[in-house]
């Protein structure tokens, strides 16, 4: 038989990570593919399309070889496709159909199957359930192994913590302190003991101690490790973020705890397991401390923002943060910094300025503590109506606009994953990650509505209120406006809006006033507080 009569075909091979475990391989497809070939010579091989180390949880059409695949076929290029068995065309049943009736039923290519046959709907709708259940039954064997292997408190991968080290391998895999020199006579153990004293028995902040570890030129985990981030080198400094992200980590008391950063949707069991700590429960809790006292007044700071922990953006949900600019105090937007929050890139929260914004809400509370009536009958219209609606208004406008960022961010991760900027497991970890995401923005759209306040179990007595009120002609001290602020401010959202080219910024005051009035009142311990509201043009 001549070329010219042979039938054109075309052959598919797919192997993924959890594949290549099974120690199936391209190169074992193809081998099986070429005996196949050789023993059918009224076939002719068209081409080999390789999609090598690529999740079968990805439809073809965005996968670099199969997406080829579909071009040529439409083209008309071969009339048959072969593979070794159903599995290798996708893992997930939805997407085995939508491959078959493409190729089959719309554009008439018949698919051969090497190990198995695909002959009619009825065989492969079976072989696409069966493979759907292979890989669900695959992925749960891994995970009740991962949390037996973490019960018994071995060492199941990942990045080793600063101090650590993994000794031993497999069944025998441990983490260890780490007492290898890595400055002078601090070994890497040593290293995480000083951060600690330094945070927890003298009171540093997270600024003071980078700052400190970079002056002294103490070399960071990755610059030791010669590690970067995508073949990207760092800059290898210490920065208060990631003195903060060590600091809270249990593993340092003696605590390992596997599955506590899981992006897996609807969360995961977070499995403990004992390991030698490196300090004391009592220096770890004391850390902590440290930690949420700088965060309610941080120790770098020369001013004191009154509004600081209770004012937010209403684009992206994240706190406001306080900065100086030429003399003058003003909030932004922490997600003004790249990458931060719900949103991709940066938030375009406009900046309020302090001696704008502050003396508004002082003014509302003076007022309150001075003569509650009066200012409760002027916000009484909004605390019961008009007030919630447009909380409830702005919070579904963020979420919205959220929802619509991260499909616009998954749609851009499989674009790269495409044109190979990814790995098939970097794109596994970010569409795990924004479904996650997702899941809790879209639980959040639906649960909207009054919301129950964490910090409403602040107890406001009326011998407190008595007291600030008699200080008030006295005068207070920055810091003591500062905490009467956060005992009575629920919350305080910026809306940004942009019109004629410009930002226009207004603000939703929530007052949480307590004990004064019989109506749109909440109770929580036996003590009554009112959710007063006011909007400011800012």
């Amino acid at each position: 038989m001549t070329d010219q009569e042979a039938i054109p075909v075309a052959a598919y091979l797919r192997v993924s990570s959890d594949d290549q475990r099974d120690r199936e391989t391209i190169k074992t497809q193809r081998e099986a593919i070429d005996r196949f070939l050789a023993q059918n010579p009224h076939y002719r091989l068209y081409r080999y399309y390789d999609d090598d180390g690529l999740s079968g949880t990805i439809p073809m059409a965005l996968r670099p070889a199969g997406g080829q695949l579909i071009a040529d076929a439409k083209a008309g290029k071969f009339l048959k496709i072969i593979v070794l068995r159903a599995s290798r065309l996708g893992r997930e049943e939805v997407d085995l159909l939508t491959t078959y009736n493409l190729f089959v039923d719309l554009l008439g290519i018949e698919l051969i199957g090497v190990a198995e046959s695909l002959g009619d709907r009825t065989i492969f709708g079976f072989q696409s359930i069966m493979a759907g259940y292979a890989r669900r039954q695959f992925l749960a064997d891994s995970a009740r192994g991962m949390d037996r292997a973490a019960r018994e408190g071995r060492y199941t991968g990942g990045i080793v913590p600063l101090g650590y080290r993994v000794e031993g391998r497999r069944q025998t895999a441990r983490l260890m302190p780490d007492e290898t020199l890595i400055w002078g006579d601090w070994s890497a153990a040593h290293l995480v003991r000083r951060i600690y004293h330094w945070l927890g028995v003298e009171g540093k902040s997270c600024r003071w101690i980078a700052n400190e570890l970079n002056l002294l030129c103490v070399p960071t985990v990755y610059e030791r490790d010669g590690r970067g981030i995508r073949d990207q080198r760092t800059q290898g400094i210490w920065r208060p973020g990631r003195i903060r992200n060590l600091v809270v980590n249990p593993v340092f008391r003696g605590v390992l705890q596997f599955g506590r950063r899981s992006s897996r949707v609807g969360g995961r069991e977070v499995i403990s397991a004992p390991v030698e700590p490196l300090v004391s429960d009592d220096v770890w809790y004391a850390a902590q401390e440290t930690l949420a006292r700088n965060r309610i007044i941080p120790k770098n700071s020369k001013r004191t923002y009154l509004l600081r922990s209770v004012i937010r953006c209403g684009i992206c949900g994240l706190n406001y943060c306080g900065s100086t600019s030429n003399g003058a105090a003003w909030y932004r937007c922490n997600g003004q910094l790249v990458e931060r929050g719900p949103i991709e890139g940066r938030c375009n929260g406009k900046s309020v300025r302090g001696d704008t914004i502050e003396p508004l809400i002082w003014s509302d509370i003076e007022r309150f503590l001075r003569s509650p009536g009066e200012l409760l009958d002027e916000l009484a219209i909004e605390s019961c109506g008009g007030g919630q609606a447009a909380v409830a208004e702005a919070e579904s406008i963020t979420l919205t606009a959220a929802i619509r960022d991260l499909d616009q961010q998954r749609k851009r991760a499989l674009d790269l994953r495409i044109r190979g900027h990814l790995t098939p497991e970097e794109l596994e970890t970010c569409l795990g990650e924004i479904a996650s995401k997702r899941t809790e923005i879209e639980r959040r759209l639906v649960a909207l509505g009054p919301e129950e306040d964490p910090e409403e179990a602040l107890e406001v007595t009326p011998d407190l209120l008595a007291e600030i009120t008699r200080r008030l002609d006295g005068g207070l001290r920055d810091e003591e406006r500062q905490e009467i602020v956060r005992l009575l401010v629920r919350r305080i959202t910026v809306q940004t809006e942009l019109r004629d080219g410009r930002k226009h910024a207004s603000a939703v005051v929530e007052y949480r006033f307590p004990s004064v009035v019989s109506t749109c009142r909440g109770t929580r311990e036996g003590q009554n507080y009112t959710v007063a509201r006011r909007v400011l043009q800012l």
